[in-house]
């Protein structure tokens, strides 16, 4: 069983980890990924996160999003870009994805993870695809030594069909550049006290069931 779990049992430790981000570390069996002590020479990677409001932790603080507890039990070094309202093709205000894969290249990040977003349904599929496509072989081009991990849109509402097609979409961009994909499902969604009164935004616990998620997805890879 992960350290994650159960969730309300740890929720205090990893918040209070997630403000330092430092705690224990264990190795990442995704080929090519390295997550403990050094990364290109570094002690802890750089990571950098794209997303949308699941990832920046809407409704919550930040040290309660999955992305930082993630990082206390990795070690990482975490800049989390996620912007609520964002995505590959819709902006929130004036920034979409492509502003938030300039801030990764601009960390010169050792790994990237980036997400699909239920904020682009509704979007011409072949648009959105071809957005995807471009961020991700932008990515590759400016950071070649990098780990680009891909993970599928995380929802309290939308359905699995719905988000199929943008999810396989981003699935391809990432595998093309020798990424990997990590299919995490739907962590929160419909469970009874991890998702938020809006219906769509996770509570601490929900963030701390995706973040239990994305660490056994890790795991498992190898």
């Amino acid at each position: 069983m992960h350290p994650l779990r159960p969730l309300a049992v740890t929720a205090t430790a990893l918040l209070l980890g997630a403000i330092a981000l430092s705690g224990c570390t264990t190795a990442s069996s995704v080929p090519g990924v390295a997550v403990g002590p050094a990364v290109n020479g570094k002690d802890h990677p750089t990571v950098a996160v794209i997303g949308d409001s699941i990832e920046s932790g809407s409704g919550l603080r930040p040290a309660e999003a999955w992305p930082a507890l993630v990082a206390v039990d990795r070690r990482w070094e975490l800049e989390n870009y996620s912007v609520p309202g964002a995505g590959f093709v819709t902006h929130a205000g004036e920034q979409d994805f492509g502003a938030q894969v300039d801030q990764a290249i601009a960390l010169r990040a050792d790994m990237v993870l980036i997400g699909a977003s239920d904020n682009d349904l509704g979007r011409d599929v072949s648009t959105v695809s071809a957005a995807m496509t471009a961020a991700v072989e932008r990515l590759r081009t400016a950071l070649p030594h990098a780990r680009i991990l891909g993970f599928n849109a995380l929802t309290g509402q939308a359905s699995d069909g719905d988000l199929a097609p943008l999810n396989q979409a981003l699935r391809n961009a990432v595998t093309a550049v020798g990424g990997h994909w990590l299919e995490l499902g739907q962590p929160y969604r419909g469970r009874a006290g991890l998702v938020q009164n809006d219906g769509e935004h996770p509570t601490p616990a929900g963030q701390q069931a995706i973040a239990a998620t994305v660490l056994e997805r890790l795991d498992d890879r190898g």
